[in-house]
């Protein structure tokens, strides 16, 4: 049901006539309260009808509007007594600032005090449904009417995971026994799809995966065999990062029983979470992670929720930052010409980037510095621009960095770009592009790989040969 405030009066209405003509009852303005009957476009007509109504959600299934026009006639009573309490309370200020004139003093009024206090403290709260997060054997999330939760868990086959979206979007996760490390080399699949830089965009994310059919409605896997290649920054700044998560989580465990992969590769946004840098997230992340980690310090908070102790932090833990696909070298940010000054494999970049994931910078040894640094493989943009650090790779330093890793392309995110496009003879693609926050927008957009063909497709299920 939906509940439709009209001139202070509530009714409720199916769910199903939003967006159609609906005929809702409500009590007249008349002094006799006489019942009257009005048909309109539920939500469209009743901006038109009243265009001061003020949308409450009051959860998942409910949706209200308050008319701040049917309080108007409680004015005739009340603006006398606000009027005179007002004039009162001036008058009570302005006597106590004339008793203070000719004293100094060097500390603050209470009144400067009480700003101060407002100004330097920045409240921050719930905003939506969140979770669920998993510590030890409690479930910790946030409900619709942003109430944090906390409950023991016991199912371990039966987690439910609810969006914070117009749709209501929920689906069901099983929690992994173990989290194993994946290859950092794997051959070419037969179908690739590949996107970047998502950060909490649910709808985005799973219209664009419904489109191309690598899941279906109840958000299952249905690519078969095929390969589902995340460039990192999947976190930060939007508001379903913990459901895009989950989402991952999901569809990892069914597409390996489909003889499928996902590859989820890190970007330095997850690397900031671990460090507890929570400069990009959403407040009710930094809400969240005090309230799970008991910890007032925002960093340490931050860091907490994304440690090996708490069941995403420890999934996502396990993740490489650089993989190769057939003949696709797979990185977020890039790789520097540099970087074949220290001589690692893929292997070694991934396994000494997984044991400095949760280190300290005081910690880092000099190759520790330069991988997680400007010029390394989360933050390096010299593959698409020049920056104030360093110019923009040369042609023969790709193919140096190319011919050593026994790779012919490098798909990256991380550096912004209008368009899917392509760079250096087609050696370079870049993914970051500015997805729509809609579902089915057409403007969210990835790769399909097929054969080593490479197609643009976007999340009405277009697609097109990348040029």
């Amino acid at each position: 049901m939906v509940i439709l405030y009209v001139k202070g009066q509530a009714r409720r209405i199916p769910k199903n006539t939003i967006g159609k003509k609906t005929e809702v009852n409500y009590l007249g303005a008349s002094p006799r309260g006489v019942l009257r009957k009005q048909t309109f476009n539920f939500e469209a007509s009743l901006r038109v009808l009243y265009p001061l109504a003020v949308p409450i959600k009051e959860d998942c299934l409910n949706y209200g509007f308050y008319n701040p026009l049917s309080t108007l006639p409680m004015l005739r009573f009340k603006l006398p007594i606000f009027i005179t309490v007002l004039i009162l309370g001036q008058y009570l200020y302005s006597q106590d600032m004339g008793t203070s004139q000719g004293k100094k003093s060097n500390s603050p009024t209470k009144r400067d005090s009480k700003i101060s206090t407002v100004r330097q403290k920045k409240e921050i709260g719930y905003d939506g449904q969140d979770g669920p997060y998993i510590f030890n054997d409690t479930l910790y999330r946030v409900n619709a009417a942003n109430r944090f939760l906390k409950e023991p868990y016991t199912n371990q086959d039966s987690l439910s995971v609810h969006v914070f979206n117009k749709a209501c979007d929920t689906f069901r996760v099983g929690l992994k026994s173990r989290h194993r490390v994946f290859e950092s080399t794997f051959p070419q699949p037969e179908k690739m799809v590949v996107i970047s830089d998502i950060e909490g965009n649910y709808n985005g994310f799973a219209s664009f995966l419904m489109a191309h059919k690598v899941i279906d409605e109840r958000h299952n896997w249905i690519f078969g065999n095929g390969h589902l290649v995340l460039l990192g920054d999947f976190v930060d700044r939007g508001k379903n990062v913990t459901q895009v998560l989950w989402l991952i989580y999901k569809l990892e465990r069914q597409a390996y029983l489909e003889k499928g992969h996902v590859h989820f590769i890190l970007g330095n946004h997850e690397i900031l979470n671990f460090n507890g840098n929570h400069t990009y997230n959403n407040g009710k992340y930094i809400k969240v992670a005090q309230e799970i980690s008991g910890k007032e310090d925002k960093i340490e908070a931050v860091k907490f929720l994304y440690s090996n102790q708490v069941e995403l932090g420890k999934w996502l833990s396990t993740k490489n930052v650089i993989e190769k696909i057939g003949p696709y070298l797979f990185v977020h940010g890039g790789l520097s010409p540099e970087i074949l000054d220290y001589g690692l494999s893929l292997e070694g970049i991934n396994a000494i980037m997984r044991a400095g994931y949760y280190k300290n910078n005081d910690e880092y040894d000099k190759i520790d510095e330069f991988l997680f640094g400007s010029k390394g493989p989360l933050w390096y943009r010299g593959l698409v621009r020049s920056t104030k650090r360093y110019d923009k790779i040369g042609a023969l330093e790709l193919s140096d960095v190319l011919s050593y890793y026994d790779a012919t392309k490098i798909v990256v995110g991380h550096t912004f770009v209008k368009k899917i496009s392509t760079g250096y003879g087609g050696k370079v693609i870049m993914t970051d592009v500015p997805h729509g926050n809609f579902k089915y927008s057409g403007k969210t957009k990835g790769l399909l790989i097929v054969k080593e063909i490479e197609y643009v497709i976007d999340d009405l299920g277009n697609r097109m040969i990348l040029e």
